[in-house]
């Protein structure tokens, strides 16, 4: 458990998971402002970026009444925001790339959900199949070699 969740508890910690998620946000905001076009790639982008809002507002939550882990965070908003990202780029029939500034940024989004996405799967499946180990982790307790 401490290799698996060291890069969001131990390297990025909270501040730079925010970080992370702030220049996605200040740039998919750009690209909504300045794009010009209507239809999908505007439509995509806009309800992915909301969906990716819960990252802030569940870290936040998760500081003030939670563990405080950036793991704990991310495997509560992960899975909203990126597994309705995927049922959102099939609703829309990967009609959501091109030139334009939305379409541009959509194609970034989706390269980035990609990468966390095969993560946030592992994770989620150890949490499900072991969450006491998880909890275990949480308390710092560290599990003996036949555990």
């Amino acid at each position: 458990m401490q290799t698996l969740f060291a890069m969001e508890d131990r390297v990025l910690k909270m501040r730079g998971l925010y970080f992370m998620w702030t220049c996605c946000y200040v740039a998919s905001l750009s690209a909504l402002g300045t794009d010009t076009t209507n239809g999908p790639s505007r439509d995509f982008l806009l309800v992915t970026s909301v969906f990716s809002t819960l990252y802030g507002a569940l870290m936040s939550h998760n500081t003030i009444h939670g563990n405080g882990k950036p793991s704990s965070m991310l495997l509560v908003a992960g899975p909203v925001h990126q597994f309705t990202f995927w049922l959102l780029l099939a609703y829309f029939r990967g009609d959501v790339y091109g030139k334009q500034p939305a379409g541009a940024m959509n194609a970034v989004n989706t390269a980035m959900v990609a990468f966390f996405n095969l993560d946030l799967l592992v994770k989620t499946w150890v949490l499900a199949v072991s969450p006491k180990k998880y909890l275990d982790y949480l308390r710092g307790e560290v599990p003996t070699v036949n555990a």
